[in-house]
Formats: C-alpha cells, sequence, structure tokens
C-alpha cells in the first residue's frame, strides 16, 4: 500500500510533465512557423517579386531590359561612375510581350514613362556591365586620345571626303513603336511593323539624314534583315555590312539602330523617355560588344569602347537626360568589323515613333560634333 500510495503521484507528475512539454513545443513550432510563414509571404508578394525582378543595380534602379538579340545569361551586372563600380546579382531577363491571363476579358495593360538614365549629371558616364567581367577606366578613356583607327594617318583627324564614312544599318528593322498617346496595350499587340515608314528604318532615315547635314558622308541601308527570319537576323545583317564595307572602304563607322523592349513581370511596358528643348525624346542606350565570347576582337576597348565614352560624355553633355548607361556585353556584335562600330537601343517598343525620332536626330547631331572635332 505504502508503495502505490507514493508511486502513484510521481507516475501522474511524470505525465503532466510529458504533456506539458508537449503543448509548449507545439506552441513554439507554431510560433514560428507563423513567423517564417509571414515573412515568406511578405518577401514573394507579387510587389516584392516584381522590385527583386527589375531591381538590381545597387544604389541605382533600372529596369531589366530585353535585348532582343540575344537571352541575357545569369552572371553579374553593375555601374561604372566613372571609376566606382557597383556590382549586383542579375536577374533574369523578361518576354518583350506581356503574360497572357486566363480570363474571359483580354486584360489591359499600362505603359508607363521611365527615366532610365540613372540620374548621371550633365558630362557624367555611367556604364552598365551585363555579363562581360571586362573593367574599364573611364577617365583614362575620356582623356585618351580618338582612336586611331578612325584617323588617316593616326595624328589628323580623317578627311571628310564624298566618300561614304558612316554606315546605318538595322538587324531588326521591323522594331516599331505604339501610336502617339497611347497609355496601355493588350496582350497579342503587335510591336513590329513591315511598313518603312513606322519602324527602325524611319528612325534610321532621320539620324542619315542629320550626319549628311553635317557634313558626315552616310549611306543608310533600309533593308528589313529580320523578315521572315529573326534568329538569322544578325548573319543577314553583317553579310550586308561586309558587303557595303567592300565597296566603300572609306567607312570607319558603322550604327546599328534598334529599339528596346522593357516589360514588367506584371506585363506593364516602361517608356523611357525625357524632354529635350521641349520635344518628348526617347532615351538612348549604346551598346559595346566585347572578346569576353570568344570573339577575335582585341582592340574593343581602344576602339569602339573609346569612342563610346567620348559619345556619351558629348550626349550627356548636350542632351542630359536622355543618355542611358552604356551597356557592356560579353558577345562582340560584330563591332570587330568597324573601329567605329556601336548597337543603339533608340527608346522601346513602348515609345512613339515621334520621340524615337526626336532622339535620332540629337543622336546624329552628338555624332557629328565627335567626329568633326577629334
Amino acid at each position: 500500500m505504502d508503495t502505490r500510495t507514493t508511486t502513484q503521484p510521481i507516475g501522474r507528475r511524470i505525465n503532466y510533465s510529458v504533456i506539458y512539454r508537449v503543448i509548449m513545443c507545439s506552441v513554439a513550432c507554431a510560433v514560428i512557423f507563423a513567423a517564417v510563414a509571414l515573412k515568406l509571404t511578405r518577401y514573394f508578394a507579387p510587389e516584392n517579386l516584381e522590385l527583386m525582378a527589375l531591381d538590381g543595380y545597387g544604389s541605382y534602379t533600372l529596369p531589366i531590359t530585353l535585348q532582343e538579340d540575344e537571352v541575357m545569361e545569369p552572371g553579374k551586372e553593375g555601374i561604372l561612375k566613372n571609376q566606382i563600380y557597383v556590382v549586383e546579382e542579375k536577374t533574369q531577363s523578361l518576354p518583350e510581350t506581356a503574360p497572357k491571363k486566363e480570363s474571359n476579358a483580354s486584360p489591359v495593360y499600362p505603359i508607363t514613362e521611365t527615366d532610365l538614365s540613372a540620374g548621371a549629371a550633365q558630362g557624367d558616364i555611367l556604364i552598365r556591365d551585363s555579363d562581360s567581367g571586362k573593367s574599364v577606366d573611364v577617365r583614362q578613356l575620356l582623356s585618351a586620345p580618338y582612336p586611331e583607327a578612325l584617323r588617316d594617318d593616326g595624328i589628323s583627324r580623317l578627311s571628310i571626303a564624298k566618300e561614304p564614312l558612316v554606315l546605318i544599318v538595322h538587324t531588326h528593322a521591323t522594331e516599331s513603336f505604339v501610336d502617339q498617346g497611347t497609355i496601355s496595350y493588350t496582350p497579342g499587340t503587335e510591336f513590329r511593323s513591315e511598313d518603312t515608314d513606322k519602324n527602325m528604318v524611319a528612325v534610321g532615315r532621320v539620324m542619315a539624314e542629320v550626319l549628311n547635314r553635317k557634313g558626315i558622308p552616310t549611306v543608310h541601308c533600309e533593308t528589313l534583315h529580320d523578315l521572315g527570319d529573326f534568329n538569322g537576323a544578325y548573319d543577314n545583317s553583317l553579310a550586308t555590312v561586309k558587303k557595303y564595307l567592300a565597296q566603300y572602304p572609306s567607312v570607319k563607322y558603322v550604327f546599328d539602330l534598334h529599339r528596346d523592349a522593357i516589360i514588367r513581370e506584371t506585363g506593364e511596358a516602361l517608356k523611357p523617355v525625357c524632354t529635350i528643348d521641349g520635344k518628348p525624346t526617347a532615351q538612348v542606350m549604346t551598346l559595346v560588344g566585347t572578346d569576353a565570347g570568344g570573339a577575335d576582337h582585341p582592340l574593343w576597348l581602344q576602339n569602339n569602347m573609346n569612342l563610346a565614352v567620348k559619345l556619351q560624355h558629348k550626349l550627356t553633355t548636350d542632351y542630359n537626360g536622355m543618355a542611358r548607361p552604356i551597356n557592356l556585353r560579353k558577345l562582340s556584335f560584330h563591332q570587330q568589323y568597324a573601329p567605329g562600330y556601336l548597337l543603339f537601343e533608340i527608346g522601346s517598343c513602348a515609345n512613339t515613333l515621334e520621340e524615337a525620332k526626336n532622339a535620332a536626330a540629337n543622336l546624329g547631331n552628338a555624332v557629328a560634333e565627335v567626329i568633326n572635332n577629334s
């Protein structure tokens, strides 16, 4: 009896203790689980996912752009501001056309005006390295002599004669723009046109006219290299460039004019625009290729990048707010075929043709000034 009387209460105490511990552990786990769930819910909220996908540039807010010429690979990105380099992990590129939603009514996506100049001050030079891993000393390039390959004898400026000096081409000539006053679009909207009065050819005409008027002999190729064969557009345009270079050995500058496509995961299309001399003007990005992808292009820095830096300085000085950061890339984009070969993204699919033409006129003026005063 004594043993039974003594042991039973002890057994009860042990059972209550186990139950108490189980309850407390369960409560603690529930609290931790709830906290983690709340954190993840906030982290993966649509607005935060959008920011993670679009804002990956340290102190600068630059939406990810889709370069239609290639799929952007994972890697490092950053911005060079003179000699200050800010690096962040690169995010995945976004499609040019908005995602389709399952619903009876066709969704409508907004077009939003935005500033992609990264807040560059007048005369400032910003460089965004997408995937090349190359370093650039902006101050050194800015003070370096004009590329010798763009001079007759390496000393004096290339003589401006009747022979063509500049060739303008369009790898993606059918890239087009929205109509004036457009503030939204729907899935399936075509951002391409075969009409050369509405696509990139019309933009190239403006730049060619300005250059010729400024005394820079320029030829403009209006071939639609992406017509019916988008994937082969670069091969097609390269064949054209080689043909022109053989016909006109005097050509030192080749400018490939494109327009960008900047669309958020939500379908919102961004319109990079500014005001220059009271006119709505599309913002322009200069793209410089390198030899990082294996191309035989050892002089990309002293020739093409040298020119790009001097042109960027001119653009940000005379047309402050129009220039986006120079985009440095792993692939060469055929720029090894001419010392003055550059690619320009003039506006995006959300800009109007008028805005793109205004930008092309300013770009032409800046290029002419750089060439004439080099």
